[in-house]
């Protein structure tokens, strides 16, 4: 690998759809970096698919050093570890919602609509969820300082090569060019 991630939060991120010849690669990737960067954290939202995959490979070696980020309290529970740290958007208060909603209109304007509805009354609902979902991964990227929750320095993702750009992992990869942070797909990390 070129890029030296020690003292560094990495972003672990990507689609759910994972091949079969590719899950291993993910696990190798991420056991890799957490063997080689001992002091890194890393950082993922604890969906199914790449990010599960990606949390296994840092696990295996120490899984405080992953932290997992939540759109509720004990969304997917039975995927999280009883070490990795845990942080969802209930720990947040509406100024510090209304900035990742901020950030995720930059990136995908057409979500607005949704982040107001949220936003309106912070409740969880069969039509806000995606808009939970989409704000955790706002908080994934710029973090939240009053709770000593470092933002993110980098990020690797696992993209759908059918649509890279595409659903939640498209728009996470677009909030991180907004916000500078610099971004590996697996064209990138596969190559190293």
């Amino acid at each position: 690998m070129k890029h030296n991630i020690n003292k560094q939060v990495v972003l672990l991120e990507g689609t759910r759809k994972v091949t079969k010849d590719a899950q291993q690669d993910l696990i190798k990737l991420t056991t890799y970096l957490a063997n080689k960067y001992p002091q890194a954290i890393f950082r993922s939202g604890n969906a199914s698919g790449s990010d599960e995959l990606f949390a296994k490979g840092i696990e295996s070696v120490d899984a405080s050093r992953m932290q997992q980020v939540l759109p509720y309290p004990n969304a997917n529970k039975k995927r999280l570890h009883s070490d990795s740290p845990v942080m969802s958007l209930a720990d947040l208060n509406l100024e510090e919602l209304q900035q990742l909603a901020q950030l995720g209109i930059k990136a995908t304007p057409s979500y607005q609509s949704l982040f107001k509805l949220y936003l309106k009354d912070q409740k969880k609902t069969r039509v806000t969820i995606k808009a939970m979902y989409l704000l955790r991964d706002a908080l994934k990227i710029i973090g939240c300082p009053r709770l000593a929750f470092a933002s993110a320095d980098m990020g690797y993702f696992f993209t759908d090569t059918s649509n890279p750009t595409g659903g939640g992992t498209g728009h996470t990869i677009r909030m991180c060019e907004i916000s500078n942070i610099p971004v590996l797909t697996q064209d990138d990390w596969l190559k190293e």
